[in-house]
């Protein structure tokens, strides 16, 4: 019995002793970041049967028990990568929106200058205040461009920054991945399949490289065995067992100033889409990239492009101090292209902006998929196909470069075009001496005193650069538009088109130019050198140009033509009024003359008299004018070239107007409203992200503490502990001090 009292003893100190390290353990790390609480399990031996009574043997530890809870753990580590994650955003939108809401530093102040430049130039064109005013449009002109390309160089920065971020989470993510296999290997071996205790602290390690690598993404764990399997992001395995497929950071296929993330398998690297790989730090910067950095610079690229395109149109409709057309105030860079490294065929794609309104913030795909030309505005996902090229997208023409013999892209390959990416950065005045400022128009009218009549001929402007004549004496010609495309040197050589039949077709299209007709909702291209048919009213297009010839009286006849041609300069015509057919005539001769009043245009053919109504707008080869009051028999009313720019403020007019008109986004918009939607969509989302981010940290302050009251080391609960244990060791000892007397009792009965 003794020996009995001894071994429950023996087992009650070993169990005190355990616990009193245990509990000294859990103070020791009490600080230890990922450490989980131990607790020791204890169960009571097996009785001895004796005599019909069974009799305890005391007590054995079972079991080290971790407190550690894998669904709050889970909590945690997803709260770690949505706070991250919101954090890294809000800190690189920060940047921007602190510069572009600036109130001196932002494009606003600089736009204000600029058209107000303008407008001093409308109300003193001439004389030493008008030069003055030249210099000041030409100063506020250079001003703009520079606070729009440091504005771009800033955000050129940020984007580098971005993806040095970028290669900096991935080195982490794989620095903790390798870690976690090693640890996945030691914790099996010491495991070696037993069913007892863990290595506790192993495993606290390990679930803490978890947390850490959740705060850089998304973290998924999948237990098998002794081990974990992590996935990132949607799916991607990082970790397996102990093996890893590590991450690799290369340069996108399509854009050299881009780095992205892939993994290499069977020897090549495979990329993962941005959107695969959300949560934690590496989620937040791809989020911020493509939902605020891409759209910022290409909200201002758009900015940018439009104004120039809008200023460069009207300028090149005006004269300058020399009496010369003007020439363009600003130039800028074009859409960029860049194919995939993987094409393999050597086709190109040449975008060009045909429309500046109608562009967006987004970029695009095209794709040569199943025989077809597959476009897709990334922002959307919205999608043109079309089995040929050129194909109009947002005021993009997409179209193989170089004419007429382009290659033909091979199945799959692909285009990035990035029509507004460049816009900003590019930007530059064109013009240097303060002269060629084209505040004059190039158009004058007028009509003499001895006209006996009340008829008053308006100022007139010109409409378009390009102007349209025939000689056909039954269809017509309507007037050419322009599209933003469209450069005077593509007419250098006047375009002379011939109908002919039978066949009724229409030839004589430049050599090089791909013809686009427009018949309803259906367009059709033809390759050069193109002989289009005809169908009347169709809508024509080739080298930025659109026109529509029509049936008059009737269809044109064999051999008629009808050409494209510049409208500057004005050429000089008289036209004279005859009461008696209320008919204006002295056009052009081979002009084809609209007339619109109201809402109802007609078109003339060439040499035709054309019918007079007061107040209504009379257009021919590029220019109108109106014509009012009640003009008699034989009164003349001159329209020509004007002689004399100096004075003559009617284009700047015309250019400061721009300030007003909406001309961004579908026309819905003004320059300085374009602005100011972007910086407030930065400052919306900024703020919103401000809000996340302070909720976010709310979130995962309670998933921690949840976590920690049921894992964490709670120094007064230890501090008890320790007091138990100790004195359940006291006890334990004097247990074994009784059965050691009693046991020298028997000895000494003995002898």
């Amino acid at each position: 019995m003794g020996s009995n009292i001894f071994g429950i003893g023996q087992s009650a100190l070993s169990a005190a002793q355990l616990g009193i390290a245990t509990t000294g353990h859990n103070i020791a790390n009490a600080s230890t970041p990922g450490y989980n609480r131990q607790l020791i399990i204890q169960a009571a031996n097996e009785p001895q049967n004796l005599g019909g009574s069974f009799v305890g043997q005391g007590v054995s530890v079972t079991q080290i028990q971790r407190q550690y809870n894998s669904f709050l753990a889970g909590q945690v580590n997803s709260s770690q990568s949505t706070k991250n994650q919101a954090d890294v955003y809000y800190t690189q939108i920060s940047q921007i929106n602190n510069l572009v809401a600036d109130p001196t530093a932002g494009v606003t102040p600089a736009l204000q200058d600029f058209f107000k430049a303008f407008q001093n130039l409308a109300a003193t064109p001439n004389g030493t205040a008008g030069a003055a005013a030249r210099q000041a449009a030409l100063s506020s002109s250079q001003s703009l461009a520079g606070r729009l390309n440091s504005l771009q160089t800033r955000l050129d920065q940020i984007g580098s920054d971005v993806n040095g971020q970028i290669t900096n989470v991935v080195g982490s993510i794989n620095s903790y991945a390798t870690e976690l296999a090693n640890l996945n290997d030691v914790i099996e071996k010491a495991q070696g399949g037993s069913t007892g205790s863990g290595p506790n602290d192993l495993l606290d390690q390990r679930d803490q490289l978890v947390t850490e690598l959740s705060k850089l993404t998304k973290v998924s764990v999948v237990p098998q065995g002794e081990k974990y399997n992590v996935f990132i992001g949607n799916g991607q395995p990082l970790v397996l067992g102990s093996s890893v497929n590590k991450l690799q950071v290369s340069q996108s296929l399509t854009d050299p100033t881009r780095v992205e993330v892939g993994y290499v398998s069977n020897g090549a690297n495979v990329l993962i889409p941005e959107n695969s790989l959300t949560g934690g730090q590496l989620g937040g910067l791809f989020d911020f990239r493509s939902g605020t950095l891409d759209v910022s610079q290409n909200s201002i690229g758009r900015i940018a492009i439009g104004l120039a395109t809008a200023i460069n149109s009207q300028q090149d409709l005006g004269q300058d101090l020399n009496g010369q057309i003007g020439s363009n105030v600003f130039s800028i860079a074009g859409p960029v292209v860049t194919p995939s490294s993987l094409n393999t065929s050597t086709a190109s794609i040449n975008a060009s902006i045909t429309d500046a309104s109608a562009l967006t913030t987004s970029d695009y795909r095209l794709q040569f998929v199943g025989g077809n030309y597959k476009i897709t505005r990334l922002s959307d996902g919205a999608v043109q196909t079309s089995p040929t090229l050129p194909l109009n997208f947002d005021g993009v023409k997409f179209q193989l470069a170089p004419p007429p013999a382009a290659a033909i892209p091979a199945a799959g390959d692909e285009f990035l075009i990035r029509p507004t990416a460049a816009g900003a950065s590019s930007i530059a005045v064109a013009i240097q001496d303060p002269a060629k400022l084209a505040a004059a128009a190039p158009l004058a009218t007028s009509f003499p005193t001895t006209n006996t009549g009340t008829g008053k001929l308006s100022v007139g402007v010109v409409n378009s650069p390009a102007a349209s004549a025939s000689n056909s004496l039954t269809a017509t010609i309507g007037g050419v538009t322009v599209d933003n495309s469209f450069t005077s040197s593509s007419l250098a050589t006047p375009v002379t088109l011939t109908f002919a039949t039978p066949g009724n077709t229409i030839s004589g299209f430049p050599a090089t130019a791909t013809v686009s007709v427009k018949v309803g909702a259906v367009t059709t291209n033809y390759p050069p050198p193109a002989t289009v048919p005809y169908t009347s009213g169709a809508t024509i297009s080739f080298n930025g140009v659109s026109f529509a010839i029509s049936n008059g009286a009737a269809p044109p006849s064999n051999g008629e033509t009808f050409t494209i041609a510049p409208s500057l300069p004005v050429a000089a015509t008289k036209l004279t009024f005859n009461s008696a057919s209320n008919t204006l005539t002295g056009f052009p001769a081979t002009a084809n003359v609209t007339v619109t009043n109201g809402n109802t245009s007609t078109t003339y053919p060439a040499g035709t008299a054309v019918p007079y109504t007061a107040g209504a707008t009379i257009s021919y080869s590029g220019i109108s004018f109106s014509l009012s009051g009640n003009p008699a028999n034989g009164d003349v009313f001159n329209v020509g070239p004007n002689t004399n720019g100096s004075g003559d403020n009617r284009n700047a007019v015309l250019l400061s107007g721009l300030q007003t008109q909406n001309t961004v986004a579908g026309k819905t918009t003004t320059f300085q409203g374009a602005y100011a939607q972007f910086v407030s969509q930065v400052g919306n989302k900024s703020h919103e992200l401000e809000i996340t981010s302070a909720s976010e940290t709310a979130l995962l302050q309670q998933s921690v503490a949840a976590q920690q009251s049921e894992s964490g080391v709670n120094l007064d609960e230890e501090a008890a502990n320790l007091l138990r244990y100790q004195q359940a060791y006291q006890a334990a000892g004097k247990l074994m001090q009784i059965a050691s007397t009693l046991f020298d009792a028997l000895l000494a009965i003995g002898q």
